[in-house]
């Protein structure tokens, strides 16, 4: 009898492979949380090994979130359902690093998470990401819907433009 993870673990591990590739381009690092971490809303921390301008090591903490949900998707939003407990750590006015929600998404079909050949290797489909510091409370008690621009695509650029920004202590 063959035993494989199931599917929600193999999501959340392809999730942080999908940031590790995109740090990994930009220059930066990684750092998997453990599960106290983890169960307190912070699964990663990314961290730039040098200087952006002034700023020694600027950082963020991300909450990683992974679905193959189709119906989230519309023209201008990826609209995804976040537990409560999680809205209410992201919204935080205060947080010590800065803090953001990655939304991975994939193909249903897990065989086509990732083709591999001698010219390239590639994953599908791609990550979102959204600053939800200062946003209003919510009266939901499980979940509330969290619309995050289809522009927020997390790439390299995207992903030094956040660091820039923090370096600067600007709010994202």
């Amino acid at each position: 009898m063959t035993i494989v993870m199931d599917r929600n673990t193999q999501k959340e591990e392809f999730s942080y492979a999908y940031i590790r590739a995109v740090a990994s381009v930009a220059g930066y690092s990684v750092d998997q949380k453990p599960r106290p971490m983890d169960n307190a809303g912070v699964d990663v921390t990314v961290t730039v090994p040098g200087e952006i301008g002034t700023a020694l090591s600027p950082k963020f903490d991300a909450q990683v979130k992974c679905t193959s949900s189709e119906d989230i998707i519309n023209k201008s939003f990826i609209k995804f359902p976040l537990p409560v407990k999680n809205y209410n750590r992201l919204r935080h006015k205060n947080p010590t690093s800065p803090q953001i929600l990655i939304v991975v998404l994939v193909p249903d079909d897990i065989t086509a998470w990732l083709n591999i050949s001698e010219s390239e290797t590639l994953l599908k489909k791609c990550g979102y990401w959204i600053s939800l510091k200062g946003k209003p409370e919510t009266e939901n008690t499980k979940t509330i819907t969290v619309d995050i621009p289809r522009q927020n695509i997390l790439t390299p650029s995207s992903m030094k433009f956040i660091m820039e920004k923090i370096a600067r202590k600007e709010d994202l």
